[in-house]
């Protein structure tokens, strides 16, 4: 089960004061924002042990995903530069030996062979998130980028992208993103998961699905703020332009 109760958490940032309940509903400025929870039994095919869906239950809420997490006097901004702004935050749990993740996912091409990067802020906790790059149905590139409160790391394009929750409180996140398109889950449930399953004590073992794979690779890159991404974003717009635009950034603030 959880590895502690969950209690309620007060994050004061510069664009408003967030609230998250013990259910892991969140407000903003005591709004309650509309949110979307992801199940133990959504991620049933990426699990590494799917006899965990027995011991913790198949209804056990994973984490829970706030769309559009915005002020009402922002939302122009955000439309009219076809930018979201999300919050996520993810439960301690622990998924048997491994700890709670999340799905996994990669973004469709943006153009000239780039797909759409994103931006993430760790809020509270910690955070792994897992990278992959395939090319021609192989994979040819792992990284591993851990994150702490304040840090922010950008997914370049061309990567898929898992995030943990190493901790043993809640990770809260925030995140930046085109809103010109679906995030693509596909290959992820297909292989049963990212190419490397981490475990407790942060071990990683291979996901036999994905064959021969290239070692992991950490990195440290943060991509540089001022405040937070909402404050950054609403400062100036214009320099998150790459967000639909992935040829201005390519892979660099990966290394």
């Amino acid at each position: 089960m959880l590895k502690r109760c969950l209690k309620m958490l007060e994050l004061h940032l510069h664009f408003g004061k967030i609230t998250i309940g013990d259910d892991m509903e969140v407000s903003l400025d005591g709004r309650r924002l509309p949110s979307k929870p992801r199940l133990l039994k959504d991620l049933a095919n990426v699990l590494m042990d799917r006899q965990v869906l027995d011991m913790i239950g198949a209804s056990t809420v994973l984490y829970r995903m706030c769309r559009d997490a915005v002020h009402e006097k922002d939302v122009s901004a955000f439309r009219n530069h076809a930018v979201r702004f999300d919050i996520t935050v993810i439960s301690p749990i622990s998924l048997g030996d491994e700890y709670n993740k999340t799905l996994g996912h990669y973004h469709p091409e943006a153009a000239r062979g780039l797909t759409y990067p994103e931006l993430y802020q760790v809020l509270s906790g910690q955070a792994i998130f897992l990278l992959q790059r395939q090319e021609g149905g192989r994979l040819t590139e792992f990284r591993i980028m851990e994150a702490n409160a304040g840090d922010a790391v950008l997914i370049p394009p061309n990567f898929g992208h898992v995030t943990i929750n190493p901790g043993d409180d809640l990770l809260v996140l925030s995140n930046l993103v085109s809103s010109s398109f679906e995030s693509v889950y596909g290959d992820y449930i297909s292989k049963h998961g990212a190419a490397y399953y981490v475990l407790k004590g942060k071990r990683m073992i291979p996901n036999p699905e994905y064959g021969q794979l290239p070692p992991p690779k950490r990195s440290g890159a943060r991509y540089p703020i001022s405040k937070d991404l909402y404050s950054d974003f609403i400062s100036c717009p214009r320099c998150f332009s790459f967000l639909n635009d992935p040829s201005a950034i390519a892979d660099r603030f990966l290394i």
